[in-house]
């Protein structure tokens, strides 16, 4: 009787924590995918990061060889600091494990809670501030025409 007990608390287990999963993961494809259907990304994946969207934001602006090296050269520099800024693994595994702590823990506490969140969000913020820098930097390197249709396309693009 007992080890039928068991079998079953077991079994329920299993489906339980399944299900959990299974609404985790929907949830985050729901939260990554865009709202006209087509498949989000993550900035910090490789391939369509926020470099790619940087670029392409400068694209069709005619840019002189010149100015091609130069942007470039601000992408390369950007790219490289932020390599250097970004998290350890140590660092990040540690985050996680603080997370996890924070959800398993019996009693809990929202102050250390919010604090964590509150780092969080300022290195989200300081990350942000270094993208529209880098924007601005590769925006003063336009000339004055190119900067005209820039603002028509950015104008057009966040129209929509």
């Amino acid at each position: 009787m007992m080890k039928k007990n068991n079998l079953k608390a077991g079994l329920l287990a299993i489906v339980a924590s399944t299900v959990l999963l299974t609404a985790g993961v929907s949830a985050a494809n729901d939260y990554h995918g865009s709202r006209d259907g087509k498949q989000g990304h993550h900035q910090m994946k490789g391939g369509c990061g926020s470099h790619h969207d940087l670029r392409k934001m400068f694209h069709g602006l005619d840019l002189s060889d010149e100015q091609k090296t130069e942007m470039k050269a601000l992408f390369s520099a950007h790219r490289d600091e932020m390599k250097q800024n970004r998290p350890s693994k140590e660092a990040r595994a540690a985050q996680k494990q603080q997370m996890l702590g924070f959800i398993t823990s019996p009693n809990f506490n929202e102050a250390e809670v919010k604090q964590a969140l509150v780092a969080k969000q300022e290195a989200r913020q300081q990350k942000a501030v270094g993208i529209i820098k880098l924007q601005n930097q590769a925006y003063q390197l336009l000339t004055p025409e190119q900067q005209e249709k820039f603002k028509q396309r950015f104008a057009k693009h966040h129209k929509r």
